[in-house]
This record gives C-alpha cells, structure tokens and sequence, in this order.
C-alpha cells in the first residue's frame, strides 16, 4: 500500500472522527440546554393518543356542571347538600370517593351543614379530601391548605392535587409527592389506591430521611399522565341526578367515584396532551386519569438526563456512523431512516416501559450531520482529486501528444511530403488562403480531382481544398485526410462558463479521464495489432493481457484470460533441451531475462522472449511474454542447409567423375579410349546442366510473387510436353499412351511455359522409374469443374513412408531395394509450386513394385 493512499486513509478517518465528534457535542449540548423542549412536547403530544391506554370501566365523574348549578343553586352550595350527595353514593354502593373541593374552613353560620357532611364523611369511610398549596400574597410565603379539622379527621385520606404546567401552559405531568420542607404529601389519587389496597404504601415513599428545605415546595416522583383520552373519556352525571336519584345503582355500584367541578369557570380547567384544539379538561377528570395512570403502573417516568444524554449521542451518531459506507445518493435516505429509528425507539420506550426520551437532540444533530459529513467529504474529495491531478501530470507527456490537436503546420507538411497531391489551399473563415504544391488554374480547384474538407481549429473555421494526382488516389487516401483533420480539431465539449471550484475541478478531472482513455485505446490497439504475441502477468501467475496473435499461436482462442496461468502457456509449447517451461520461468525471475526457440501444437516456430519489468506498487512485478513466429526463418535455413548439402554433393560428384575420368586418361596404362571419355564427359556435363536448370526454374517460379496467367488449352500443353520426352522414352524401350476425349474442353488460366515444364517433369520421373519396356498413360479429363491430367507409370513404386515428404526441396525417394535414386530432388518441388500458383492440387498414388500415380487438378474456366 503506497504512502500517498495510507495519508489518505488517515485523513479520511480523522474527518469521520471529527464529524463524529461534532455531531456528540452538539446532541449534549442541546439536551442539557432545552432549548428544544418546544419540539419535544410537539413529539410528545403526537405519540400519547397513539398508545395503548385504554380508560377503566370502574371510575365514574359525578360533576358540578352546569345544570347542577342551575337545579341546585349558585356556588358554593351548602355543604349538607354535599352531606346529601355523599349520603346517596353511600347508600347506591361506591367503592371510594374522592372530593375535588375546598374544606379549609367551617361554615360558621350553618354549624349544622358542618356537622351534617363530618357525619357523612364518617359514614363512608372511604371519602378523600384534597391539600392545596396556596400563596398568602404574591411573592409571599406558601401554605398548605388543608380540609378544617373535623372534614380532615373524617376522611379516610388525605392528598395534594397540584399539577405541573408546562411551558406551554399544558398539563401534562404531575409530582406524586408534595410538601412544603419536605414531600409529606402522596398525591390524592395515591392516597385513595393506598387506602383501597390498590397499590403498596412504599410504592412512592415519602423520605423521611430527607433534609428539610424550609418554607419551599418540596416535590418528588414526576411523572407523565398517561392520558387515557380526551375530554369525556370516562362516565360523566350530573351531581343533581346523583343527590335526586336519577342515576342507577349499577352506574354507581362498586365505582370509583370522582367528585368536582365542571362548570366553566367554576375549577380548574386546563389544556391537556388529549384535549382538541380549544378544548380544555377539568382537573377532576384529570386526577381520574392520574389514579387510572397509578392504578395499572402506567404512569410514564421521564428518562434520567445522563441516560438520555447518552441514548440520544448514539442514536444521534447512527447516521453519520453509517454514512461512509453508503453512496451519496442514500445520504438522505440513511437520515431520514434514522429519523425515523428514533421515533421508533421513543414509541417503544413509551409503550413498553413507560419512559419518555425526548428525541428532539438526537434528530437535530442527526440531520446537522449531513451537510457537516457532505462539507467535509466534499472538501476530502477536492484534496484527493487535486493530489491525483497532479500526480497524473507527472505522467502526462504522452497522454498530452494523443489527445492535444495536432498544430496545422503538421498536416500540412504531410500533405506536400508523403500524400500524392497535386496542390492544396487552406482558407481560414477570416484572412488570406496558404496553399501549397503546384501551381493550377482556377478551374482545376473546382475540377472533378478536388475535395473540399471543413474543419475546425483553436475554435475558429477552415477549409481545406485538396487537388489529387488521379481520381483512384481521392477515393484512397481520403480516409486519410478525414483522420488527419479530425486529428487538428479542438473538441468543443465541456468548454463553457464555470461557476464554482467544485466543477473546475471536475472539468480538469474529465481531460485527464479522456486523455487516461486515449493512452489505454493507444496501448491496446496497438499490443493487438502486433504481429508479435504479447502476454502480460502479473506476479501471482495470472494473465492480464493477451493480443490475439498470441491466442493463436498458443492455441487458446476464446480461452477466458481470467482462467489462465503460467502453468497453461506452458503446456503449449514444446522445447527441445533440458530447459523445460519451468527452468526458464525460473531463470526469468532470477535473471530479468530469457530467450528460447520453441514449438507450438500448430508445429510453428517460436521465439519466446521473456522481460521482467517492475510496474510499480499494483501491479507490482510482472512478466511480459513475447512469441514471434520464425517458421519462415527457419525454413530458410533449413533450406540453406538443404541447398549447401545439394551443392556439396549433387553438383560435386559429376565434377569429381569428370576429373577421375581425366585422371585415369592421363595416368592408365592404355589410356582411355578417346570416345568412351568424350561420351562420360558429355553425360555428366549433361547431368549438371540439368541440375542446375531445375534450381534455376524452382528458383525463379518460388521468387517471383505473382506469375503472369492467360487462359490456354491443356491438350496443347500435355501434347508438347509429350512431345519433348517421347526421345527419353523411346531410349528405355517405353511407349507414352496418351487418352483425350475431343469432346471435352480443358480450357484453364495459366502460365503455359510453367504448366508445360510440370509435366515433363512428371513425365520425365515416370520414364525415368519404370522399368524397361513398359508404358506410361497419360489421361486427361475433366470431373467437377476442374482440369484432371493424370500420369501413371508401372515402374518400382514409392514407399507410403516417404509420399508425405516426396514434394519437399532435395527430397529423393529410395528404390525397392533400398538405394536412393539418383537425381536433385528438384523436380518434383517444382511441381508442388506451380500447381500452388495456379490454385491446383497435385495427388500421389503408389506402391512399391506396382508404379505411381501422380493426378493433376487444375481449375476448368468456361470460354465466352
């Protein structure tokens, strides 16, 4: 890993921490600071109604509403008709009573009224009186107001029905306990389930042990009121229906009965969570929910700070925890995701284990958390591509030559020196034409040899008007001109007004992206079109680049490169020596270096070249294998080696005879007859001659690279070459037979000095390899489009081992009795020559002891 990346990674992870960090304080600053308290009540107030509370069926209201106030009378009431109502929910079976309603003095004009509800009061049993605490004056001293002596000890408990008000002036919470200098006082609705046994007396102790305060309201236990719906959600009567019996028994049998004022104006009413819009609840009805709340443990404590702080940074750092790993485009879905993940986590918090989170810290700093990690990632972003900008243009010379346009001066220089043009004029769209080349007339710029090609340049408009030599050179080298103007023209896209930094920036990115395309096109256009094969791996064995050529001469074609090692270009080759494919693997890393002739399964000659280059950090070292076919040159050798052989032997033996031959003429005892010299000289003079002409014709038909071709009748052909060997034949007591069926034309394109010289040749080793007073046919056919002129000797046949080598240069088969015959091998190689040349085939047949057959094929034309 380079250092550059490893700073890189550093700088990325202490951005990320960064964030991280910001995002952290930001959550406990604004949780310790409630400045969001707004927000949480909003939040608050939207999940309550959504819980699972519903009201219980035993909890009645008896208000003082309205028509209470209308049938009784006006407020305060005396308190016998309270005496009364009690008396009535005693006598129809009311579990317990709580009394929202002032006590704190006796009525000293009606002492009977007095004495009336006491009696009432004790006679229940189970009546609860409320504890008020009150402000003598403003800004004064706090009492606590209590029920007058006689309510106080005749009631069966006693509690405080003070509310916390919010910010907002909503009621949503309430302190279980209450007192002044200490928390004495358990709240009403505690009280009466204390007394009913409903929950244990140590539930919300009071804390004796606690320091006492002075004169200050002391409270202990906040906790939410888990409203069990609006206004109405539990059974309301009239208090006049109650005190003239118009409710049921079975209304108020056995119920918890709540007794307060309902009447506008005439208690508490006050906002609350449930409460429409305008709509306000009556604090009786507010304590029926608390006691319900208290009743089923569903009274809602607010989480501790520490644990909120904590709860909300982690929930709070969740999406910017999550952001790196997540493309920008799932950035505010990943926000919006934890956003809603919080709210979930509050819901749940809320439902299942009554505590309350205040979220709003940990959405806002969630959501801070986005444009924070964009400007910072952005930032990240612009210093990397600046650093690879600038590490790119250390390496840019000859990106900068493949893609920058090439200057005018260029193209023209290469129109005057190597494309056959006559003349040429550039006209600029403002200024003076340059031309170049021969003078013409004016017509000859608009004649039928002209073209006119427009282009652009350095963003200005030209036209370049091109004069050719012939009409053939416009149609050929206007691909030419066409690339040679596209590679003068400036490319107009992305050129325009920038408006930020950000996307100067780009724009320098996409150039240098072009130009990183332009150099890997030059490279692999250029590696594939390579007559050389060229493969590339990396140090692990793997294959990284392969051109086509090399796919061929490994016989890999359509082998998936990704599949390919070492191991498998090995097993492709065949190498002569002890060196194997892995001794030179070694020797290559070892050295840097290894040079090896080998062969392919296509039996082609290679020239394997190895280089072991070092390509930087990735990929690191890798092996670059070059294989070039020298089939030709070492054929060539092959040959030259054949041909020295040929010299040394063929040609030297005739001579070493001649000179044998003079030798024993000089030197013998008798001498040498003259004539029986002069006869030897003449035949092997003759036998080096004839030597020497089918080198020379085998040479001149194989240098050549097109051979001159008229359309020509084979009879004439076949009959000349007859003609010339008929002597030869009659020589050795052999008759040519010759069948022509005349209806047939053997009409072919060809050389007739070329095809006449193969069948004497053919004719010639026919004579020459049968025996003594036999007979060579010689047929000549046509069948299935082609030419047919077939030679058959019964002379001592060809071995099957030797057919496949017969047309090779200075091949000579041997006879049946083991001898090689004798001759240059020549002639049969220029057969398989000529008839390539032609486009024929030439086709052996034999046995030993039984001739040969040799058949020649040639294509048939039709005459118009």
């Amino acid at each position: 890993m380079s250092r550059g990346f490893d700073s890189h990674q550093r700088r990325y992870l202490v951005e990320h921490m960064s964030v991280l960090l910001v995002v952290a304080s930001l959550c406990t600053l604004l949780s310790i600071g409630g400045g969001l308290s707004f927000l949480n009540r909003y939040v608050y107030d939207t999940l309550l109604p959504r819980l699972p509370m519903p009201p219980s069926g035993d909890i009645l209201i008896v208000g003082i509403d309205e028509y209470s106030l209308r049938e009784v009378g006006r407020w305060p009431w005396d308190r016998s008709i309270h005496a009364r109502l009690i008396d009535q929910l005693s006598k129809q079976g009311a579990r317990g009573v709580l009394m929202d309603l002032i006590l704190s003095e006796p009525d000293r004009s009606r002492p009977a009224a007095d004495q009336a509800l006491v009696r009432a009061l004790s006679e229940n049993g189970n009546v609860y009186l409320p504890v008020h605490v009150e402000q003598l004056r403003s800004g004064g001293q706090l009492i606590e107001v209590l029920p007058a002596g006689p309510f106080a000890r005749a009631a069966r408990g006693l509690g405080h029905v003070d509310l916390e008000l919010d910010g907002d002036g909503v009621a949503r919470s309430v302190y279980l306990r209450s007192g002044i200098g200490q928390p004495w006082w358990p709240h009403i609705t505690q009280a009466m389930l204390e007394g009913e046994g409903l929950i244990p007396e140590d539930r919300f102790p009071a804390g004796e042990n606690d320091d006492f305060v002075g004169l200050a309201n002391v409270r202990k236990y906040p906790r939410y009121i888990p409203f069990a719906g609006g206004t109405g959600s539990y059974p309301h009567v009239s208090a006049v229906d109650v005190l003239e019996g118009r409710v049921p028994d079975q209304l108020i049998k056995d119920q918890f009965v709540f007794i307060g004022a309902t009447a506008a104006g005439l208690g508490d009413m006050l906002p609350t969570p449930m409460a429409g819009q305008g709509d306000l609840m009556a604090g009786v009805e507010i304590n029926a929910n608390i006691f319900d709340g208290l009743r089923h443990e569903r009274m809602i404590s607010g989480m501790s700070r520490p644990w909120a702080i904590a709860l909300g940074v982690l929930l709070a750092l969740l999406a910017p925890l999550l952001l790196p790993f997540f493309l920008p485009r799932w950035s505010i879905p990943l926000i919006l995701g934890s956003l809603l993940f919080t709210l979930g986590i509050c819901y749940a918090l809320l439902a299942v284990w009554q505590i309350w989170f205040p979220p709003a810290a940990s959405a806002i700093a969630a959501v801070v958390a986005y444009p924070l990690w964009t400007w910072r990632r952005l930032e990240y972003s612009m210093a990397y591509m600046r650093n690879a900008l600038e590490r790119l243009a250390e390496y840019s010379d000859l990106n900068r030559r493949l893609t920058e346009p090439a200057p005018l001066s260029r193209m023209l220089r290469m129109l005057d020196q190597v494309l056959p043009v006559r003349a040429w004029r550039l006209q600029a769209q403002a200024g003076a034409p340059v031309s170049g080349g021969e003078q013409l007339e004016a017509t000859a710029w608009r004649g039928q040899l002209s073209r006119r090609y427009p282009f652009r340049h350095d963003g200005k408009r030209y036209e370049l008007t091109v004069v050719w030599r012939q009409a053939l050179d416009a149609d050929t080298y206007d691909y030419w001109i066409r690339a040679m103007l596209a590679r003068t023209e400036t490319h107009q896209a992305g050129i325009g007004p920038r408006y930020e930094v950000l996307e100067k920036h780009i724009e320098r990115l996409r150039r240098e992206e072009h130009r990183q395309q332009a150099l890997t096109r030059f490279f692999q256009v250029g590696l594939a079109q390579m007559s050389e094969g060229v493969l590339i791996t990396d140090a692990c064995g793997g294959v990284v680049f392969m051109n086509p050529q090399a796919s061929y001469l490994l016989s890999i074609e359509g082998v998936a490169q990704d599949t390919l090692g070492l191991a498998d270009i090995g097993r492709e080759l065949e190498f002569t020596g002890d060196r194997g494919w892995r001794t030179l693997l070694q020797e290559a890393l070892a050295d840097g270096r290894v040079q090896k002739e080998c062969r392919n399964r296509r039996g082609m000659d290679l020239y394997l070249d190895m280089i072991l280059v070092h390509a930087g950090d990735q990929p690191g070292r890798m092996l670059i294998i070059s294989l070039k076919d020298i089939s030709d040159v070492k054929q060539a050798m092959r040959t030259r080696t054949e041909m020295l052989d040929f010299l040394s032997h063929d040609l030297r033996s005739p001579m070493v005879s001649v000179l044998a031959l003079v030798g024993k003429m000089r030197h013998g005892p008798d001498g040498e007859r003259l004539s029986d010299f002069l006869d030897n000289v003449e035949h092997y003079a003759e036998r080096n001659l004839n030597i020497a002409e089918q080198f020379l014709q085998l040479a001149r038909v194989e240098g050549v690279d097109s051979v001159e071709m008229m359309e020509l009748d084979m009879l004439d052909v076949v009959e000349s070459a007859i003609d010339q060997v008929q002597i030869q034949a009659q020589a050795r007591d052999i008759t040519l037979r010759f069948a022509y069926d005349e209806t047939e034309e053997v009409w072919v394109k060809g050389n007739n000095e070329l095809l006449e010289r193969l069948v004497v040749n053919l004719l010639t080793n026919a004579v020459k390899y049968s025996y003594e007073g036999n007979s060579v046919d010689v047929r000549l056919f046509t069948q299935g489009g082609q030419v047919t002129c077939e030679v058959r000797d019964r002379g001592v046949g060809i071995p099957e081992a030797f057919q496949d080598k017969l047309f090779d240069r200075f091949s000579r088969a041997s006879t049946s009795g083991g001898a090689r015959t004798r001759g240059a091998g020549l002639g049969l190689r220029f057969v398989k020559v000529v008839t390539e040349r032609h486009g024929g085939d030439i086709k052996v047949a034999s046995a030993p002891g039984e001739g040969s057959r040799f058949t020649l094929l040639l294509p048939r034309i039709q005459l118009s």
